[in-house]
């Protein structure tokens, strides 16, 4: 009896064995967990960090609000994709609300639940500053020929630290030109690359405003805009050589791999003068940091 009884379970005890080993292998379900690292008072550049992912996919972000206790419901970002860090994740806040203290903490949710972060508060300078030095008329026009790589724009000699929230750009029209599209991008005093917009067509004779920038600066930089490779003529960038700052000589030319005054340039009209580049920025300090309250 023993050993018919012993025959008869043994298929039980190993499907029960193999059940048991599957359900260990289980991996217990839990919300995520995220870390606010920082936020720029000067760039607004928000840095977070999930600390673990949970049990699912996870989604992750910032929440911001000028309420002390921001959640999802208030404005929230969602990052797609990440850093070099797989776990770090950073984005640039959009235009804030001059003269106002937010409160930002990063956020991250799957399918179990929503962790938030400590929360970060900071000050929003209210100073903000239009940088530009031509009289709002064009006397004459500039472009890069068509099938070549170059820049042109203005030299802005600013003694202030900031963020770059918009540029505004006139051209002067030239009926050939095409649909093509330039970029206006920023150097640095040591003419290094800090910013640049998304590309758009020169329509002419008119201005065109570009927002929705943040590209910090501190001190002298230059605005530029930039043909690439176009196949058609584009409108020309519209200079003033006649009003009470064409004396500074601020235009520039970047080609070949050189930098040059665009007065100095062998080619066409030597006076000097200022292209009709205005650029909006925010003016703020890094000395002014960003207080962490932990909840």
């Amino acid at each position: 009896m023993n050993k018919v009884y012993i025959r008869s379970i043994l298929p039980v005890i190993i499907i029960l064995n193999s059940l048991g080993i599957a359900s260990c292998r289980k991996k217990s379900e839990h919300p995520p967990a995220v870390q606010t690292i920082s936020v720029d008072t000067v760039s607004f550049l928000a840095k977070g960090k999930v600390t673990d992912v949970g049990s699912a996919s996870t989604q992750y972000g910032f929440c911001y609000s000028k309420n002390s206790n921001p959640t999802l419901e208030n404005s929230k970002m969602l990052i797609i994709g990440a850093t070099s860090d797989p776990m770090s994740f950073q984005i640039y806040l959009p235009a804030l609300d001059s003269g106002n203290t937010y409160y930002l903490r990063a956020w991250g949710n799957n399918s179990q639940g929503t962790a938030y972060g400590g929360i970060l508060a900071f000050h929003v300078a209210s100073s903000l500053a239009e940088y530009y030095y031509d009289n709002g008329s064009s006397d004459y026009g500039w472009r890069m020929s068509k099938g070549y790589d170059g820049y042109m724009g203005n030299l802005f000699p600013v003694n202030t630290s900031g963020t770059i929230r918009s540029v505004k750009v006139c051209f002067q029209s030239d009926p050939q030109a095409g649909t093509e599209m330039v970029q206006v991008e920023f150097f640095d005093k040591d003419r290094f690359s800090i910013g640049y917009t998304n590309p758009f067509t020169p329509v002419a004779p008119d201005w065109i405003t570009i927002s929705g920038l943040n590209i910090p600066f501190n001190g002298n930089f230059y605005a530029m805009v930039h043909w690439n490779y176009v196949l058609t003529p584009t409108n020309y960038l519209a200079m003033d050589q006649s009003g009470p700052n064409a004396y500074m000589d601020l235009a520039y030319i970047f080609f070949e791999g050189k930098w040059k005054k665009l007065s100095a340039d062998s080619a066409g009209n030597q006076k000097a003068g200022n292209f009709l580049i205005h650029v909006s920025a925010q003016l703020g300090s890094k000395k002014k940091e960003s207080v962490l309250k932990m909840k």
